[in-house]
């Protein structure tokens, strides 16, 4: 059961659109398609896409960003690929550029397809009171900076476009030029792990 949102929150649900994250190649993981691979967990062995999208709110609109097995995840919602916008490279970060330019809210909530234990409500410090407002924001677990668990502004899509054009790749750097602003999470830090392979699924 996906959540809702604190009444006290100061961005409302219909100001935002949530994208996950599932344009990976799972070098890591044997090529596989790491948020369709099972997870075992407190929803039952389920495809780990799905255990994304039962930790995000319902917001305006639901994206997916991924660059194979489309058909299986239009299942869910709406993809969006790499492919068709107008950059070169890979990584996250053109995933969420893609987001950007698609979304049709003001503010775009951003997860990773492989973070199945991620704590309910891991959003929701988000959604709060930030100075100098509207400015990205990005979680931190209280161990470190967890840079693709993100709500960014719509507005930021020329900003993030130019920023891979000159040769940025890292999201952390990306947040960083951007201003973004460092929002603690009180959740346990172990509940922030990425499966990047089949010994971090195992171990969980």
């Amino acid at each position: 059961m996906r959540e809702s949102i604190r009444a006290d929150a100061v961005i409302a649900l219909d100001e935002i659109s949530s994208l996950i994250l599932c344009g990976g190649k799972g070098e890591r993981f044997g090529n596989k398609d790491k948020p369709l691979v099972p997870f075992d967990g407190d929803l039952g062995p389920l495809p780990m896409v799905d255990y994304a999208i039962d930790r995000l709110p319902i917001t305006l609109e639901l994206l997916i960003s991924a660059n194979r097995n489309i058909e299986r995840y239009q299942l869910r919602s709406k993809v969006i690929q790499d492919s068709d916008f107008d950059l070169i490279g890979h990584g996250p970060l053109l995933g969420i550029y893609a987001g950007l330019i698609t979304c049709s809210a003001p503010w775009l909530l951003v997860c990773p397809g492989d973070m199945p234990i991620l704590p309910k409500r891991w959003y929701e410090p988000l959604l709060m009171e930030v100075r100098g407002e509207p400015r990205s924001r990005v979680l931190h677990d209280g161990e470190r900076l967890q840079s693709l668990l993100c709500l960014i502004p719509k507005t930021l899509a020329q900003d993030l476009g130019e920023f891979i054009r000159s040769g940025g790749y890292a999201v952390r750097d990306w947040h960083s030029a951007a201003g973004a602003a460092v929002v603690p999470s009180k959740a346990n830090p172990r509940a922030f792990v990425n499966i990047n392979s089949e010994a971090d699924l195992n171990g969980l």
